[in-house]
């Protein structure tokens, strides 16, 4: 579905870490601080830089009209026309299974 460089360090699983990042700031009301904590906290379980993952949070924001328009990955734009809708537990819930399924692949 979408071409993600391995070395890149992305991924559809980064994308939808992010995308749960967005959601747990949409839902505390935008909290000056939170993303920086947050994109931090997920830098140091992947091969991304904290400022890589505020930038991807960002377009989040952008495809959502909480800041101007960016530049986004087809991925992010996947991600918010087809999940957009969805509250902050069932974007945990759709990360969740991601995990769940490619775990399940790789262990056959």
């Amino acid at each position: 579905m979408f071409n993600f460089k391995p070395e890149s360090g992305w991924s559809l699983e980064i994308e939808l870490e992010c995308f749960v990042i967005y959601k747990q700031l949409e839902s505390k009301g935008f909290p000056y601080g939170l993303q920086s904590e947050l994109c931090d906290k997920l830098a140091e379980r992947c091969k991304l830089d904290s400022g890589t993952l505020k930038a991807k949070v960002g377009n989040f924001k952008s495809e959502f009209g909480n800041t101007e328009p960016t530049h986004s990955s087809k991925a992010t734009k996947y991600i918010a026309m087809n999940y957009g809708s969805m509250s902050l537990k069932e974007s945990e819930a759709l990360l969740t299974g991601y995990q769940l399924a490619v775990k399940a692949t790789v262990s056959y």
